[in-house]
């Protein structure tokens, strides 16, 4: 019998990463880890983590169990084979996770290649999922954005005010969150959904914004993974 609400962790890990270049960036050297072992410990020492579950292809359930010696307990983690899509894997982990004998109340969805998520960020979502039903950790739009016409001259300046860069682990109420991605793959309307958040906002249920942080960033490219190391390098990195 449940005495306090769990969570469930679902990382989609199934993109092909052209972006990234030669190599699985997940099984990259991250000073001295994996960048899947260190998005993997930022939940596996929580409490009420019931349950994480690897989304990705089935040539890559061995590999990345072979990263994962002693660091988890093989009944609180899952692979799950992905899909073709972000929006699908996602969907696959949630049913897994809803199929459980015991089903986790929340779930929250995070990139596996963002390692570099400090506690605090994890915490606020978590709590504030807890208290109003559905969390996305951001930060606000620091940069001068601009529009281009056809001939890619600038045609305006985007205002920023109100505009906010979206993070993970994004979370929700497990079967609401399921219960949302099944309504919009009924009605054809998932094929465009970039992020979990964007299901809330089809289906008319509020998402409440929490603290993100810079250092949450998530590593697309060979480059973000140098400034990563670099992170990790000269101390800055989350404990």
């Amino acid at each position: 019998m449940k005495t306090h609400p769990t969570f469930g962790v679902v990382l989609p890990a199934a993109g092909s990463g052209t972006r990234f270049g030669s190599g699985d960036k997940l099984l990259m050297d991250l000073a001295g880890q994996t960048v899947l072992e260190r998005s993997l410990a930022l939940f596996v020492s929580r409490e009420n983590v019931q349950k994480i579950v690897i989304v990705t292809s089935p040539d890559r359930f061995e590999p990345y169990r072979r990263q994962l010696p002693a660091m988890i307990a093989s009944e609180r983690l899952a692979f799950v084979a992905g899909g073709r899509e972000r929006w699908e894997s996602v969907l696959f982990g949630l049913r897994h996770l809803a199929q459980l004998k015991n089903p986790p109340t929340f779930v929250a969805v995070h990139d596996a290649a963002r390692p570099l998520t400090p506690p605090s960020v994890i915490d606020q979502a978590f709590r504030t999922t807890e208290s109003h039903g559905a969390a996305l950790p951001c930060v606000a739009e620091p940069a001068t954005l601009k529009k281009t016409a056809p001939d890619n001259s600038v045609s305006e300046t985007v205002d920023r005010r109100g505009l906010f860069q979206a993070q993970t682990p994004q979370c929700f109420g497990l079967a609401k969150l399921l219960s949302g991605y099944e309504t919009l793959l009924a009605a054809g309307q998932i094929a465009d959904v970039t992020d979990d958040a964007q299901v809330f906002e089809r289906i008319g249920e509020r998402v409440i914004i929490t603290p993100g942080d810079s250092l949450n960033m998530k590593i697309t490219t060979a480059g973000d993974l140098a400034l990563a190391r670099a992170i990790f390098t000269h101390g800055s990195a989350p404990a």
